[in-house]
């Protein structure tokens, strides 16, 4: 089906006038990227429906004001397509150097900056907030034919802690902004040596907490602005739970999914004693 999908993209492509020879496919966990070799293009097949526009308007916001983000393609970037059933973006190619990264203090710095950003975008903006995938975690764990494989006493051990999790956060008044949702490594590409950011169909409203519980915690070290500690922990504790979550329920998207699913797992249990 990816392979269906990706050579309709590359038929679409050649009509707009992009050069393409071999696609490469970069990425398949949720959504499909891939590369329009030669073109500097990449093409981002969404797997959930009604999301791929809300993220591109967002992402074109973005890049108006400068935002440390990885824009639309030129020239063909600036609409949605529909190809075989599936909502198609396309987006700039950086090619990313294997052997170099960004630095914590950079990512911190960034992160900042598309936190401004994002605050300039409220009045065009209805996000969900950043619980909804704490609630949606709870309620596919109870369901008994999610993720079969799942043992049933990690299962409810990890209904508990979201439970738990999503209480202690309900009591936290902290003023919720405008934030990414999931700004993982996997989600920052280096560009001319500074990191820049992609995948903007979690942007939500929650606490900064929840964006930096996603990266190293230097890069919280070196945030610029102030950050509560607890709030922080929960957080990670949090993203932790629900990525097992997920990552149990797609064991078929690859053969590191077990490895992400037990290694998170592992991560609650530790925190939780």
């Amino acid at each position: 089906m990816r392979v269906d999908v990706i050579a309709s993209v590359v038929v679409l492509a050649r009509k707009l006038g992009l050069v393409v020879e071999e696609p490469v496919a970069l990425r398949s966990t949720n959504n499909v990227l891939a590369w329009l070799r030669p073109s500097m293009v990449v093409a981002k097949i969404s797997s959930r429906a009604g999301v791929a526009a809300n993220e591109l308007a967002i992402a074109k916001a973005l890049s108006s004001v400068g935002a440390p983000v990885v824009p639309p393609a030129s020239d063909v970037g600036d609409h949605l397509h529909r190809v075989a059933g599936r909502d198609v973006t396309f987006w700039k190619y950086e090619p990313q150097d294997q052997t170099s990264s960004a630095s914590s203090m950079s990512i911190a710095m960034a992160l900042f900056d598309l936190h401004g950003a994002l605050s300039t975008l409220a009045s065009m903006l209805s996000p969900p907030t950043f619980d909804i995938q704490i609630i949606d975690a709870i309620h596919f764990l109870d369901n008994q034919d999610f993720a079969p494989e799942f043992h049933v006493k990690d299962r409810y051990f990890l209904r508990q802690a979201l439970n738990s999790g999503r209480e202690t956060l309900a009591q936290i008044h902290d003023t919720h902004r405008i934030i990414h949702g999931s700004p993982h490594g996997m989600n920052i590409l280096v560009v001319a040596g500074e990191p820049r950011f992609i995948d903007f169909e979690t942007v939500q409203v929650g606490p900064l907490e929840w964006d930096l519980a996603h990266l190293e915690p230097e890069v919280a070290d070196h945030y610029p602005a102030p950050l509560d500690v607890d709030t922080l922990a929960v957080c990670r504790l949090m993203v932790s739970a629900t990525t097992s979550t997920w990552c149990w329920a797609g064991l078929e998207r690859g053969p590191d999914m077990r490895s992400h699913a037990e290694h998170h797992l592992a991560t609650v249990r530790s925190a939780l004693g």
